[in-house]
């Protein structure tokens, strides 16, 4: 049984931005621009109704039944934004199995939209799926629960969020597995995962703790760009934008798009490491010998 270094798997985000700080780059622009067009279609395919209601700040205000009715209305608008998202997911995903695993196929900075990129968007939509079912279990039970007692409901939503947990980290490699072997493996990432659950959540959570590290960095960085221009008001201001204030937007928003592309890169970036180390550098072969 082959194993891991939870440790090294977790740097590998800081490896990819070491070793390709021009990639992440230009993975930046590409997401940026995917957003927009996002953003675009979600307009068009919700209506006016939408535009309204963002100009009011309804969708960002304490008003859930507004948003809940917009919900049940567009319901087809927003399942055709959430297979757009999974699909750039995945295609981001794609260029980081890539370069972990060291596939060499060519596309625009490793990245493609090919029979890999829609098994993984199948494979993402069903980690949503599985994460929204426990969700909504879990609300029902705890709130079942706590009609006999806020202690037993607050024991109760413990046990489903450590079950959560679990089944989400025994399902952590698969991704990089469908990625490697050409098929949905639910099934074989479950028993690749097998006795391996603490080494998994351990490097898990130092992925996240390096990545909000980086996240408090930039933010840092985006605070003292933003008081060097002027402050938010300068810059909020698009009638008297000045020069300065709005290469300080600029900035802001390449950030803003960085830092979604290096969560994306610190975060999975790691499981495609754990993956090929687990199966002993042997990808699809060394998996099923695994």
């Amino acid at each position: 049984m082959a194993g891991f270094s939870p440790s090294d798997a977790a740097l590998e985000g800081f490896r990819l931005i070491r070793r390709r700080p021009g990639t992440l780059l230009a993975w930046s622009g590409i997401y940026f621009a995917s957003v927009l067009v996002i953003g675009v279609a979600m307009m068009l395919s919700m209506g006016p109704r939408f535009i309204d209601m963002l100009k009011k700040g309804q969708l960002v205000s304490n008003d859930p039944e507004a948003f809940a009715v917009l919900l049940e209305q567009s319901w087809p608008a927003f399942l055709v934004v959430l297979l757009m998202t999974a699909l750039l997911m995945s295609v981001i995903m794609g260029g980081i199995f890539r370069l972990v695993l060291g596939r060499d196929e060519k596309g625009l900075a490793h990245l493609r939209l090919g029979p890999d990129e829609l098994r993984m968007s199948a494979v993402n939509l069903g980690l949503v799926g599985i994460g929204m079912a426990f969700l909504v279990f879990g609300l029902l039970v705890t709130r079942v629960a706590a009609t006999q007692g806020g202690l037993l409901g607050f024991l109760v939503g413990l046990a489903v969020l450590f079950l959560t947990i679990w089944v989400g980290v025994r399902l952590c490699l698969v991704t990089p597995m469908t990625f490697d072997t050409g098929r949905v493996a639910f099934r074989s990432a479950w028993r690749l995962t097998r006795g391996r659950f603490w080494p998994l959540l351990g490097m898990i959570v130092l992925a996240v703790i390096f990545y909000v590290m980086v996240w408090i960095v930039a933010a840092v960085l985006a605070v003292i760009v933003v008081a060097l221009a002027g402050g938010e008001q300068a810059i909020e201001d698009v009638g008297a934008l000045s020069i300065v204030a709005g290469i300080a937007a600029l900035v802001t928003i390449v950030m803003q798009a960085l830092l979604q592309v290096l969560q994306i890169v610190m975060i999975y970036g790691p499981f495609a490491v754990a993956y090929r180390q687990i199966t002993g550098e042997g990808g699809a072969e060394g998996a099923a010998a695994a």
